[in-house]
């Protein structure tokens, strides 16, 4: 990406204008972009730059008070002493502005020695995002180690302020004080790198347009005086100390809308990503049987327990299914890791059983983590493979096994190569259909100092790309048909897996289809949240996460055979089988269609109320309607609508059709046909904008609207 630094005398003190062909207002105090739609203005006030207006030309004006740091530099000596500077505390020497274009120098001291700062804000007519970028020089034998940019600390509170923050599926936050989203990206906390502020009519966009996904930090937080938003970047210590860039430009700027809307802004920059370049499903290389799944299974330790009861399952549900086999091995979960095997007695024969019956069968392993008691820790040296803090030691983390367990890191090959391996085993010696990877894209990067590994040390990039090479390895010794997946959908990794559980997304906020409203049609998602013990006997927790999973495009279920066949979970079971039967019928919107939101459905009923237990503690309210639904788009260009009547009760509701969203002339010759688990349900009819349905208790339907076909 081509970058431009400013042309300023380092001892000036007033401003400098930059020639452009229309001039900016601009004096000594005051600087301001605009592209008729988005409007920045700067104040400078004694040494200090601030923001102090962002505005939607005629709508919105985002900030409010003096604002802030614009930056913050963390700097670290030859000899370890570190020193933090900002925007506030450097001196803002030089100051230019043009057109489209706004370029500041910031000048600050260390122990005698001079270090600079130049930011650019790049606004171009009529756009209605900005880019900024950062560079710096810090004092001699000094490096960056962190640096967080930009940062915008005067966002102002007003009534019903939403965050769209990106964990897991989405989540949406009501922003007032005490809100505090603070996530490492690429985790399961941080799965894309965009927030959005949004208020009904209007949002706020900030979003690090970052192909090479570097390791950083998305915050944002209010307090009562307003919010601010920022972005934390961890930088890769270069050999010699020199220039610093920031390797990315942030987009800020305005959408009108809500989340949905920010995500298509944050849609369209993923396509020039190496993760956003795979395709869609559809044309993807990924195993059929994975493509077609419409439920999943968990069986839960030795094959005797599990065997049984899953095919008692496979034959209830009657849908092409998929079986993700946890605790297949001897050693306990969480512990001695990686030392899978031998497997637990019976494992191979249970597979080749369940095989039979149609299925196929994906085993758990840890892709990030070896405990210190393994033999590969003892006898091989995986001390060496390890993941190490600044001062040499490994990084260690406690799970629910209450077991420590170290950090790998990913770049090095012969953590990559004991992966591999495990992959590699599974598929020849036990015959499994793919292997799920734990943790790869769900548990945060952390900052390696070991100068043994051949990367950059501390921050940057090593941690994706370490993790992509292992990846590239694995599929390239995958026989045909066979797959693996992970834990969780951080983005920089989609086009490495075929499949991704989700199901880590926080109950403490409202989910939100961020990820989908993103990426569907260029991955398979399955599963949704965690499943309580008390899900199933509460009911409706469990109707909605279903619901949810197949609105939103995920293969439903994820749910150990044993509980889902019990007695007492008999309706539960019903309306999961009704909606994975449902889903046969809706492939080309749910698997390889485009996401076009979630729809309100009208109807004489009541709302849907309870409570849960949380999926991390604690509890939470659920309040939705008792019919949800969601709008898809085909690749042939049909429209569809996923329904799903959540109540016992039957339930008949409108719906308007979103011909807009889908680019659809209503006024064309069209159909809409009605699928419900058994299949088509009567004869199409002539589409309407306003469609009304008839949804039996605890059941799914999707409506299918096109050109009438021969």
């Amino acid at each position: 990406m081509e970058r431009r630094r400013p042309a300023l005398s380092g001892a000036a003190k007033t401003a400098k204008i930059i020639t452009a062909k229309k001039q900016i207002p601009s004096d000594d105090t005051g600087f301001s972009l605009d592209s008729g739609i988005l409007s920045l203005a700067f104040t400078r006030c004694d040494k200090c730059l601030r923001l102090t207006g962002l505005t939607r030309v005629d709508g919105c004006a985002w900030l409010g008070g003096a604002g802030g740091d614009l930056w913050r530099l963390e700097l670290i000596s030859p000899n370890g002493r570190k020193i933090e500077i900002g925007s506030e505390t450097a001196m803002a020497t030089d100051v230019g502005a043009g057109l489209s274009r706004l370029e500041v120098r910031w000048s600050f001291r260390i122990d005698g020695r001079s270090g600079s700062v130049e930011m650019t804000v790049r606004l171009e007519e009529g756009a209605s995002l900005s880019y900024w970028s950062l560079e710096a020089s810090p004092p001699e034998g000094w490096n960056v180690m962190r640096a967080d940019f930009p940062m915008i600390g005067n966002v102002r509170l007003q009534e019903n302020l939403k965050l769209a923050a990106p964990n897991g599926w989405g989540l949406e936050y009501t922003v007032g004080p005490g809100t505090d989203y603070d996530a490492v990206y690429p985790s399961c906390q941080a799965v894309m790198q965009f927030m959005a502020l949004y208020n009904g009519k209007e949002g706020l966009y900030i979003g690090a347009h970052d192909p090479a996904a570097h390791h950083k930090r998305l915050q944002a937080r209010a307090g009562p005086d307003g919010a601010s938003v920022a972005f934390v970047y961890y930088a890769a210590l270069p050999k010699e100390p020199g220039r610093f860039t920031v390797p990315f430009e942030t987009a800020i700027g305005v959408f009108t809308g809500g989340y949905y809307a920010a995500a298509q802004v944050y849609r369209a920059f993923t396509f020039t990503a190496p993760w956003g370049k795979a395709g869609p499903v559809s044309g993807r290389p990924i195993p059929r049987w994975v493509k077609e799944t419409d439920l999943w299974l968990r069986p839960d330790g030795n094959a005797e327990d599990n065997v049984e009861i899953t095919k008692r399952a496979l034959k209830y549900f009657g849908v092409r299914t998929s079986c993700h086999w946890y605790r297949w091995h001897r050693i306990p979960y969480d512990t001695l890791y990686p030392e899978y095997f031998p497997p637990l007695p019976g494992f191979r024969e249970g597979i080749a059983s369940l095989q039979e019956e149609g299925t196929h069968v994906m085993p758990y392993i840890n892709g990030r983590l070896c405990d210190p008691n393994s033999t590969t820790w003892n006898d091989e040296g995986a001390n060496r493979w390890a993941a190490k803090q600044a001062n040499g030691d490994p990084y260690t983390e406690v799970y629910g096994s209450k077991v420590p367990l170290n950090v790998m890191c990913p770049y090095t090959d012969e953590w990559q190569a004991k992966v591999r391996g495990l992959v590699d085993r599974l598929i020849r010696e036990c015959g499994v259909d793919g292997v799920y990877i734990d943790q790869i894209a769900a548990a945060h990067p952390v900052r390696c100092f070991d100068p043994d590994h051949g990367h950059a040390m501390g921050g940057g990039t090593f941690w994706v790309q370490g993790y992509r090479k292992m990846l590239e390895g694995i599929r390239a010794l995958l026989p045909e048909g066979k797959m693996i997946t992970t834990e969780e959908n951080a983005e920089c990794w989609i086009d490495q897996f075929d499949a991704l559980l989700i199901v880590n997304t926080h109950t403490d906020h409202p989910p939100i289809p961020l990820f989908p409203a993103v990426y569907s049609g260029r991955t398979i998602s399955f599963g949704f949240m965690y499943l309580p013990d008390d899900d199933l006997a509460r009911s409706l927790p469990f109707r909605v996460k279903m619901a949810r999973a197949f609105l939103w495009g995920a293969q439903p279920g994820w749910i150990q055979p044993f509980r889902i066949m019990a007695p007492e979970a008999a309706e539960e079971a019903g309306f999961l089988r009704d909606l994975a039967r449902c889903r046969r019928f809706g492939h080309d919107f749910l698997v390889y269609g485009r996401f076009l939101g979630l729809l309100e459905t009208r109807g004489a009923f009541a709302r849907l109320q309870g409570i849960a237990t949380g999926s991390f503690g604690g509890e939470y309210a659920i309040d939705v309607p008792a019919v949800m639904a969601s709008a898809w788009l085909s690749e042939t260009g049909d429209l569809g609508v996923a329904l799903c009547n959540l109540s016992d009760e039957a339930r008949v509701v409108e719906v308007d059709l979103p011909f807009g969203k889908a680019d659809i002339d209503p006024s064309g010759d069209l159909l809409c046909r009605v699928y419900r688990s058994e299949g088509p349900f009567g004869a199409p009819v002539a589409a309407a904008p306003v469609q009304k349905v008839r949804l039996e208790p605890r059941s799914a339907a999707i409506l299918a609207v096109g050109p009438k076909r021969q």
